[in-house]
């Protein structure tokens, strides 16, 4: 699945760019009271990285995941104006265990943290989402 095919994200105009991080134009229509782009504006683009990191890191299971989230929470550190894109931050042994307990239970819980990042290259907000992942089985050819 693509960004693009989740209809609020697509709607708000949710960007994938070529380095592959989640990406939020400038548009008016997310803006605040105060002319800054909105809270849940922020919110979205956070949780659609999150997202987008599940469906797109782990090769062997793509297509066979499905993501649902369980817990979030975010920082807003100041008022933002402009477009904002998004990095992960999660550490290789969180990786490797969701990846051993998702192979072996066919289901797991991750923690992702995120970044959103303004045109001066300033972290502006901070998020935290935890995932339950399911892995659906591998489909046999003809079935």
């Amino acid at each position: 699945m693509e960004i693009e095919q989740v209809p609020f994200a697509a709607h708000n105009g949710i960007e994938i760019t070529p380095d592959n991080s989640v990406y939020l134009p400038e548009n008016t229509r997310l803006n605040n009271h105060l002319s800054g782009v909105h809270a849940g504006a922020q919110f979205l683009l956070a949780e659609s990285a999150s997202g987008y990191y599940l469906l797109t890191a782990f090769p062997e299971f793509i297509g066979r995941i499905t993501p649902l989230l369980r817990e979030s929470s975010i920082r807003y550190s100041q008022q933002i104006e402009g477009a904002l894109r998004s990095r992960i931050k999660v550490d290789d042994a969180t990786i490797g265990k969701f990846r051993q307990t998702l192979a072996a239970r066919s289901r797991a819980v991750i923690q992702l943290e995120v970044e959103l990042i303004n045109q001066q290259d300033l972290i502006c907000c901070t998020a935290s989402f935890r995932w339950f992942v399911r892995l659906q089985p591998e489909q046999l050819e003809g079935d």
